[in-house]
């Protein structure tokens, strides 16, 4: 883990999605070991099962194969499945047990940022992949040559509707020089958020091409100013920037048009002069001249006809953005999911 006071308390600003995402792994695994113990195990065994489960006091006292006759109605699970069954526990197992390091990344110096990010989200979707090959293999539908990668990683790419509305957010370390967003607005969907912790001078505007209207995109000065993309319930990404830079706001909540979203509250003193982050001096000044743009207030707004009897309330309302509404009780909703697999006809 990248040891920047700032990463603490960017961590801090995340805590109840870390924590709801942590959980939510935990309760799975309990869910597949229970599974396993329960049907996994040989006929033969049932009894040296059972004499586990029921303790010391049970010794003597209760009939172990006889009891464990009362359950002869479930089914083991043959061998090879067993064992896909162990791998994906293993990986449930090993993400469990990761810590913050699973949200925490440090992109090295001169090294691709959408890479970093890429290969982070491969590899905490390794949850959603190991969740994936448990249910088809308990399901039957399990096939070695279409779903065995899924251990190993599980890109952003794959992810389906549900996997991207439960993932934690990613704090990422990066130097200004390397701040190259291009790439990034791939992984803006469902709730993801990356928070970028950028180390010395960077382009004064490096997330402005990032902006749609679905996206809280944002520039700040300091950690704590992070709690305005943590409440936000939808994709989001935000950068935590020098004095050089400019500090801006787009909050999809705020209004229809991209005036009414976009709140820039510092530009800098001074025009680029030097390239940085592989952009020219042009590139920087015209990132810059967009964010004026998209933030300058239309002279007037036309108002689109609506048909008579409509009132213009409807009207507005219909021709306004949805905005991705907070997903509620994660982990429930994470750990309900991985087990029943609502989404499964999406698996390739």
């Amino acid at each position: 883990m990248p040891s920047d006071d700032r990463v603490r308390d960017a961590l801090a600003s995340f805590r109840r999605e870390r924590e709801a995402f942590r959980a939510a792994v935990d309760n799975t695994v309990q869910q597949v070991r229970s599974y396993l113990a329960k049907h996994a195990v040989p006929n033969g065994g049932r009894s040296q099962l059972v004499g586990a489960e029921l303790g010391t006091f049970a010794q003597g006292r209760i009939d172990f194969e006889r009891f464990a006759s009362l359950f002869a109605d479930r089914q083991s699970v043959d061998p090879v499945t067993f064992e896909t069954m162990e791998h994906a526990l293993t990986t449930l197992t090993t993400l469990s047990s990761s810590g913050d390091d699973l949200f925490v990344l440090d992109v090295p110096s001169g090294q691709d940022l959408r890479q970093t990010v890429g290969s982070a989200l491969e590899e905490i979707g390794r949850a959603y992949g190991a969740a994936r090959v448990f249910e088809l293999s308990r399901t039957g539908q399990y096939r070695y040559s279409t779903h065995a990668r899924s251990l190993g990683s599980f890109p952003f790419a794959r992810w389906n509707r549900s996997e991207r509305r439960l993932t934690p957010p990613l704090i990422v370390a990066v130097d200004g020089d390397d701040v190259r967003a291009g790439g990034l607005e791939e992984f803006l969907d469902g709730s993801q958020k990356i928070v970028l912790l950028v180390r010395g001078a960077c382009p004064p505007a490096p997330l402005v091409r990032l902006i749609t209207p679905g996206t809280f995109v944002m520039q700040c000065g300091a950690v704590t100013d992070l709690a305005r993309i943590g409440a936000w319930g939808g994709p989001g990404i935000a950068a935590v920037v020098d004095e050089d830079a400019a500090i801006f706001v787009h909050d999809p909540e705020a209004g229809f048009h991209a005036s009414d979203r976009l709140t820039v509250e510092r530009l800098p003193q001074s025009p680029p002069r030097n390239a940085r982050a592989g952009l020219s001096v042009a590139q920087q000044i015209q990132e810059l001249e967009q964010l004026k743009a998209l933030a300058a207030k239309p002279v007037a707004v036309a108002t689109a006809a609506a048909p008579a009897g409509t009132p213009a309330t409807e009207s507005t309302a219909a021709a306004s953005p949805s905005a991705p509404a907070p997903p509620a009780d994660p982990v429930d909703k994470l750990a309900s999911w991985l087990l029943s697999q609502a989404d499964l006809s999406e698996v390739e």
